[in-house]
């Protein structure tokens, strides 16, 4: 059943560590959860993101991997909307009718308006 869903959370960037790509970061986080990368998965970005896509979110303009801390809340109207913390996380606020639309989908719009070119006049 489809209906309008609402969240709003803070994504925290996951840092490569020791060297490693975020690829291996990926791959470390699957193998903690005991997941294997299904043969359909083009890659462990992909799998992580698919499988845990309220914990984990990969912004493939920027290519940046994120930790998810969210909450759903009753929903009224749709709200898009991204905001870059003094602390280096982002803020997130999603509320969408989720027959039209995914989380991937509008956290995706979010972040998208967030990282938007300013134009110069």
């Amino acid at each position: 059943m489809s209906e309008t869903v609402h969240y709003k959370g803070i994504a925290t960037k996951i840092n490569q560590v020791n060297g490693k790509t975020l690829m291996q970061v990926a791959k470390d986080i699957l193998k903690d959860r005991n997941k294997e990368i299904a043969d359909y998965y083009d890659n462990a970005i992909e799998c992580l993101c698919d499988s845990f896509y309220r914990e984990f979110f990969y912004h493939s303009k920027t290519q940046t991997l994120y930790k998810l801390d969210n909450n759903e809340y009753e929903p009224d109207e749709d709200i898009i909307k991204a905001n870059q913390k003094e602390d280096g996380t982002i803020e997130y606020e999603l509320r969408y009718y989720n027959g039209g639309a995914g989380f991937d989908e509008c956290i995706e719009e979010a972040f998208d308006k967030l990282y938007k070119p300013i134009k110069q006049p």
